[in-house]
Formats: structure tokens, sequence, C-alpha cells
């Protein structure tokens, strides 16, 4: 989760006493599946009719009740998402609540819903951040990876808004096939608003694309992951940074040190997510442990996603692998592309390959 990117020291206090204590720090709300836009890697955007089959939002008031839980459980950090969250009927009522308790509010967003109103919102509520997706550098990719033309011209209009009223905004984005030739113009893009952009490189499969051949689906390939991988940290970290990150990675991989077999991350550790269902998790990328929060209550579901979590691993030869220093394999991650936990993702260990030989090259080419 990363509303917690660039934490302070305080922060970073904050979390390290909550892994160690197994004490919730942070939490995820997922408000609503639903969403005005329908991008084809999504993993998380049902239509109306997909959740109707599934349940209902649930009521602001349930919302209310939990939060208040999560005030006395001393949970700080919120980040509030969806699907799109502003689309969630009761989302300023829970907002402001949040921010009556002191909570350090996140919205994730895709911004084309923010006009004048939401932005002098949020500059009179203001969150720690907003952050923003950004699916390309034009409208065509709007229309075609999002299927809502004219997304572009909003998205950047909101960041202006925001903007405009003071309020912290963040540009994130995912690579996929149809973006994948437009990373540097993003990060252009990005540059020219004034906002920091983060490009994340690995997708999991989206619910739609998951049950496509492969070809079909809108993620790269891995060797293309690593690709994007290098592209993104080159525009991030600037020339000088990128090759003493690559030194640093390049030393690791020789290091052969265990990382160890299970969750590593936050997740069930100091921080949670909720869905729109009611359903706790340790994390947006895991189906189980889930536990009913509005059944349990928070601290009984909160104690059980510690316990079942801890159980999560990966298998061994993962955490020995020399290459793991560059793998993003997780429990998260292999369960998704494998069905099991302990299944090695082959995906990943070919990205992992890619990215070593093009540290590599990074490295001959500069000495």
């Amino acid at each position: 989760m990363d509303f917690l990117d660039g934490e302070n020291t305080v922060e970073k206090m904050l979390i390290k006493h909550g892994v160690k204590d197994k004490r919730p720090v942070s939490g995820t709300l997922e408000l609503t599946p639903l969403c005005n836009m329908n991008c084809d890697m999504c993993y998380v955007h049902l239509s109306n009719e997909e959740m109707n089959k599934q349940g209902e939002i649930l009521d602001i008031d349930k919302w209310l009740d939990l939060v208040e839980q999560l005030e006395k459980a001393g949970v700080l950090f919120i980040m509030l998402t969806g699907g799109e969250p502003l689309l969630f009927p009761g989302f300023k009522e829970l907002y402001l609540k949040l921010k009556r308790m002191g909570m350090v509010i996140t919205v994730n967003t895709n911004g084309t819903l923010i006009d004048e109103k939401w932005a002098a919102f949020f500059g009179e509520n203001k969150p720690r951040r907003i952050n923003i997706t950004l699916y390309g550098n034009d409208e065509k990719i709007y229309r075609d990876l999002c299927h809502y033309p004219g997304g572009f011209e909003k998205t950047v209009r909101a960041i202006k808004l925001l903007k405009d009223h003071g309020v912290k905004v963040k540009m994130n984005g995912s690579v996929t096939k149809a973006n994948f030739d437009q990373i540097d113009d993003m990060y252009r893009i990005a540059q020219e608003l004034d906002v920091p952009l983060h490009m994340d490189t690995y997708m999991l499969p989206g619910l739609k694309d998951r049950f496509k051949a492969f070809e079909e689906q809108s993620r790269l390939s891995p060797e293309n992951v690593a690709q994007a991988r290098i592209k993104v940290l080159k525009n991030e970290l600037g020339d000088e940074v990128f090759l003493n990150y690559v030194d640093s990675m390049l030393m690791k991989v020789k290091q052969q040190y265990n990382y160890g077999c299970g969750i590593e991350c936050q997740a069930g550790n100091s921080s949670f997510m909720v869905n729109w269902q009611g359903l706790m998790k340790p994390c947006v990328s895991l189906f189980t442990p889930a536990v009913d929060v509005f059944k349990t209550g928070f601290e009984n579901a909160w104690k059980q996603i510690v316990t079942e979590s801890k159980e999560l691993k990966i298998n061994e030869k993962c955490a020995q692998c020399k290459l793991r220093p560059l793998c993003n394999t997780c429990v998260a991650t292999a369960n998704w592309e494998t069905g099991s936990f302990t299944e090695i993702p082959e995906y990943c260990c070919k990205e992992a390959k890619e990215m070593l030989r093009l540290l590599l090259l990074e490295k001959n080419n500069n000495q």
C-alpha cells in the first residue's frame, strides 16, 4: 500500500512498532467495486450487474461504526479506494468523520470525477495526499484501454484543480502493452504538471484478463516487464542514482541471502484492507485469509488475520534463489500466477532473469 510512501521518521517508528507488536497501524477501505471506467487490466472493477450477484454496497452506517473501532484499535493511516471511491454515496460523510478523528487519509482515484466542487472540498479538508492514476499520454489510451473517451483531459484537469486548491497530488500508473511505449512521455507529463509519478511494471492478471490467453491479456511479457522497470527506474532515480542502484542490486544478487518464506511486508503485520463486502484481508492482492469484520468485530478479525497470515509461505526455492532481490514473488503474486502460495511463478522467474541481464548490460555500458 503506497499511502505511506515517503513517510517521515515518526511514521517509520510507528510502523516498526506496529510490525513488532502485530498491531494495526494502517488500513485500506475499498468502498465500492463500481467505477466509471472499465479498464481491461483492473482486478477490482465490477459492473452493477456483476456486483449485485455478489452482494450490495455496504451502508454508510456500517463504515462509520467500523472507523470508530479502528480509532480504538490505534489505526492512524487510512486509504480510501475502490473501484472509484468518489462514487460511494457516503464518501464525504465518511471522509469528514475520519478527518475529525485525526486519521491521516490518502485517496486513490482515477481523477475524472473531480470538478471544481470536489477540488474545493478536498482543499477545505485536506488529505495527506490524493493518488491519481495516469493511464497514458493521450485520449486514445483512455478510449482503448479504459473505455472512457475524454478521460485524459479530465484527469489532467483534476490534477490542476487540486493543485490550485493546495492539495498534494501524486500520480500512479500501471504499464501495459498499450502504454509500454509511452513511459517516457508519461514522466514528461508529470514533470510538466510538477507532480511525482510512480509506475508499476508488474501487474496481477485482471479479473477479465486472467481467463484469456496470455497474448490477449493487457499485461506485459515478463521480459518487457523488466525492460519497463529499467525505464521507470531511470526516470525516477536519475542517471547517477540509477547507476548506484545497479551496483547495489548486483551486490545483493551475489550475497545469496535467505529472504524467508513468509510475508515480509506490512500486510497482516501492521496493515490490513477491508473490501466492499466487509471482508478484512491482509492486503488488496490476497483472497485469503478473509474475515467478515462486521460480524466478527475489528479486533477479533485483526487477530485472526495476523494468525492466519503467518501460515502463508512461498516456495523455499524462491526464498533461497539468488535472484530474489530482483523478483516480484510474494505469497500474493505466487497465488495469482499459479493458483497456489507454494508453487513457483515462472512469470516472475523470467522477469527476474531478464532484469539481471539488463542490469549487467547497464553495468558494462557504463564502465
